[in-house]
């Protein structure tokens, strides 16, 4: 084997570890990234969830009571007897305006059944 043919083979075998090495290299910094960045991923949503709770526990009922009461408590009072509304009526007049109204059905609508509520069914 010649001098020449002996280079060629080492200096390609040299460049072909080289883009080896360098591809290494660029794998494992590329799964540490990756690695950094599904660290701030984590955090983000650990951040989130203490957001969406502190965002739930100032609109919650109980903390909204407290505001309005803490600052307009002087404005506010109960309603006074002299302010309430009393209507007197019959017993009579009092049914007929908690009952529903009867529903009047023709019976031709009753020949057209077809004609009624759609009703889903599931397939067999």
């Amino acid at each position: 084997m010649s001098l020449k043919v002996y280079f060629k083979i080492i200096a390609f075998v040299t460049i072909m570890c080289l883009l080896y090495i360098h591809m290494q290299m660029r794998i494992f910094e590329l799964s540490y990234n990756g690695k950094d960045k599904e660290k701030i991923i984590h955090e983000l949503n650990d951040s989130n969830g203490a957001l969406s709770h502190q965002i739930l526990t100032l609109e919650s009922a109980n903390n909204l009571g407290n505001q309005l009461l803490d600052h307009d408590s002087n404005n506010l009072q109960f309603m006074d007897q002299e302010r309430v509304m009393t209507v007197r009526a019959s017993a009579g007049s009092m049914q007929r305006l908690t009952q529903p109204k009867a529903r009047v059905v023709n019976p031709v609508w009753n020949l057209f059944s077809f004609l009624g509520a759609q009703e889903a069914k599931a397939w067999e």
